[in-house]
């Protein structure tokens, strides 16, 4: 199975991605690898496991381009056990030098004295997952924590020094008006963020929401609803002085998350933890997702990985386009050919002639947009363009 070798990481170019798996609770709509088990000994499992994986995963001193911890809620670890995981990654790949080193937090878990802890570790970002204000919008989403409880973590991220400061809101929850949308932006902002992230919820396969779907136990918000709040989002957020990068990220004091837009290039990343995904020039690797057969292969120094895929040239073409166009800037087609090796301008034209029609993008020649009704749209002609990737090399 597919492992990283440390000889043939290049830190400078190359992210790193650590996978904290637990929660104090699975959320219906999550379908991240992701399950509650907050004892001690599966925690002191995780970081042994951890320590062993990274010194076969990451060349010792070599600096990440970036860092982020996500999960699963990293902030769910004691005081103890966080410092210790940002000592392990520290000692292996230097968290100093990185341009960005981010830390998934949510309001339940996240307190001042953890937010120090973090700040002295070495993170400068952090991502706090609050989705609504509302009580019946987070019962209804299996959320932890009360608004009440979010204002107050904000704060207390604020006081221990954090200056990049990133909230995570959904909008289109089952049964959620617009005028409720509007009152939990309005309630966001106030806070100060320096990012805002405001994704649409949407029923994700594998997950408990989807099954609800599935047997008509839930359905589906107004899509012209959706709509009204999609469109009242930028246009809020754009009077508010932050810069639509992304269909649903928004850069502010923070500017962009620079991990995000790694990804979306199709950089190079390693990711550590159970479930944690790795790229490496056209071939992708997923670990072991739970965490007893991770963390023993782990600590044997074996391969983590329980499946892998060396993706073909038009399959990285494709993937570069359905994420590429969602960035506001676009995505430059001669150059993402020219990245992958393969020229696939004859089996991308009916598939852009189809979208400039129905006036959802614009092409110059060289760079691919959305337009304003696109942006609505994006999920769409992603996929048509993800679909090129079928096609024989």
């Amino acid at each position: 199975m597919a492992d990283p070798r440390t000889s043939e990481v290049d830190g400078a170019g190359t992210s790193l991605y650590v996978h904290v798996p637990f929660c104090v609770v699975k959320c219906g709509y999550c379908d991240f690898n992701s399950y509650v088990a907050d004892q001690d000994a599966a925690h002191e499992r995780f970081l042994a496991g951890l320590a062993a994986e990274l010194e076969h995963a990451w060349p010792a001193g070599r600096v990440p381009k970036t860092v982020f911890f996500g999960g699963g809620t990293p902030s769910l670890l004691s005081e103890a056990r966080l410092e210790r995981l940002l000592h392990s990654v520290d000692r292996i790949a230097p968290l100093r030098g990185c341009a960005e080193v981010t830390l998934e937090a949510n309001p339940e878990s996240i307190t001042a004295a953890k937010a120090a802890v973090a700040r002295a570790g070495g993170i400068t970002r952090f991502s706090m997952g609050v989705q609504t204000f509302h009580p019946h919008h987070l019962r209804f989403l299996d959320r932890a924590h009360t608004a009440a409880r979010a204002e107050q973590a904000f704060g207390e991220l604020r006081a221990a020094g954090a200056t990049n400061l990133s909230i995570d809101l959904m909008f289109g929850i089952p049964g959620e008006t617009f005028a409720e949308w509007a009152a939990d932006l309005d309630r966001a902002l106030a806070l100060g963020p320096d990012h805002l992230s405001c994704y649409n919820l949407t029923f994700e396969p594998g997950t408990r929401l989807y099954r609800d779907l599935q047997r008509d136990t839930v359905a589906p918000n107004d899509q012209e609803v959706d709509r009204a709040m999609f469109e009242h989002t930028r246009e809020q957020l754009a009077a508010a002085g932050f810069t639509a990068y992304e269909v649903s990220n928004f850069a502010g004091r923070g500017g962009a998350c620079r991990h995000n837009e790694h990804y979306w290039l199709q950089g190079d990343y390693v990711g550590v933890g159970p479930g944690a995904s790795s790229h490496r020039g056209g071939v992708r690797w997923t670990n072991l997702k739970a965490l007893e057969p991770w963390s023993a292969a782990a600590l044997a120094g074996l391969p983590c990985a329980g499946s892998a895929e060396t993706l073909r040239p038009r399959q990285r073409l494709a993937e570069a386009i359905w994420l590429g166009i969602r960035r506001a800037v676009g995505v430059d087609l001669i150059a993402a050919q020219e990245r992958v090796g393969v020229s696939a301008m004859p089996e991308l034209l009916p598939i852009l002639d189809r979208h400039l029609q129905r006036g959802y993008v614009t092409w110059d020649g060289r760079w691919l947009r959305l337009t304003a009704a696109g942006l609505l749209m994006a999920d769409q002609v992603g996929g048509d363009f993800l679909g090129l990737g079928v096609a024989a090399d």
